[in-house]
């Protein structure tokens, strides 16, 4: 499946909570207002998958909120390894529960994992997401590659005055572990005085970090790269990536759809409002009429997203779409 624009859409990114049970700093700024809405249903979500993968989606990934604060997320990722035409099934998550569900994951079907990390400082880490977890997040890490889940990436985002002196602490990472490393720039998430603000103290353009870190070579592409630029370290076991959504924008090759929580289909992560699936899906829509929807949507996808100087992603957006 094409877009209006030529894009081939074949990623579909599922956010399957709105609940988190972290507080980051850069993703609630008016703070955290626990979800009124009940998430997708399995058969939801499978309906959903199967119509996505007739237009041509072969990978999928379940975000949040935080995908493991699912009770039945086990069987979500049963379910979806099973549906044929899936050949990525990924998540991102906090990694804070991932200690003692990364074994049941990998034998569900789950592939790989994406695991939030801003810090490998205690302290800060409890100050950054506002949970004193970060041994639970490492024990996490550590299950995970012991269960297989790889490509495993741990994602950073890049903050000045916070985090920015453990660039090359996070760059070292590759040298002992095959962990793939993401710096991921801020984005501005909020409207108000003091988010703006915040984004405009502590953002730090992704050339600014390449250039902290002279010894990188631009290296291939683990799987499941996306939009990264990769550059490997002399003699790393795994490469360090650099993702761009403020200062070098991707969309003239974003191949992804999003779903939201409460059912919405969204073709830009920054979309002030979606399709509305659930709402099908509660009429009894039928599965050539739910693919003929999501069709529909796609070729609706816009040609870029309207970061600006005046834009800002809604406070809340982040945790209802998934990132």
């Amino acid at each position: 499946m094409q877009d209006s624009y030529g894009r081939t859409i074949d990623y579909l990114r599922i956010a399957v909570t709105e609940a988190c049970n972290f507080r980051c700093l850069y993703c609630a700024p008016n703070g955290y207002t626990e979800p009124t809405h009940s998430p997708l249903s399995v058969d939801e979500i499978v309906r959903v998958v199967r119509a996505a993968v007739a237009l041509g989606v072969t990978k999928i990934r379940l975000t949040g909120g935080e995908p493991l604060l699912r009770r039945d997320i086990v069987e979500i990722v049963r379910a979806l390894a099973g549906v044929e035409g899936v050949r990525d099934l990924a998540m991102t998550t906090n990694g804070f529960l991932l200690a003692r569900l990364a074994r049941e994951l990998a034998d569900a079907g789950l592939r790989r994992v994406n695991i939030s990390l801003d810090t490998l400082r205690r302290e800060r880490f409890a100050r950054i997401v506002g949970v004193d977890a970060f041994d639970a997040v490492w024990s996490g890490i550590l299950a995970a590659e012991e269960a297989g889940l790889a490509p495993l990436k741990l994602n950073m985002v890049a903050m000045r005055d916070i985090n920015d002196d453990e660039f090359s602490d996070f760059a070292r990472l590759t040298l002992a572990h095959a962990w793939h490393v993401r710096f991921i720039e801020l984005m501005p998430v909020g409207v108000s005085a003091a988010a703006r603000e915040f984004f405009a103290r502590h953002f730090i353009p992704a050339n600014e970090l390449i250039a902290r870190l002279p010894e990188l070579a631009r290296s291939d592409s683990p799987q499941g790269n996306g939009p990264a630029r990769t550059f490997r370290l002399p003699d790393a076991r795994a490469t360090i990536g650099f993702i761009t959504p403020a200062s070098e924008h991707f969309c003239n090759a974003c191949n992804r759809l999003r779903v939201t929580a409460r059912g919405a289909l969204c073709t830009c992560l920054f979309a002030e409002r979606g399709t509305d699936v659930r709402g099908a899906l509660c009429e009894g829509v039928s599965q050539a009429a739910l693919q003929a929807l999501l069709a529909r949507a796609i070729g609706d996808k816009p040609a870029s997203h309207p970061f600006g100087a005046e834009y800002a992603i809604q406070a809340d957006a982040m945790s209802k779409i998934g990132g």
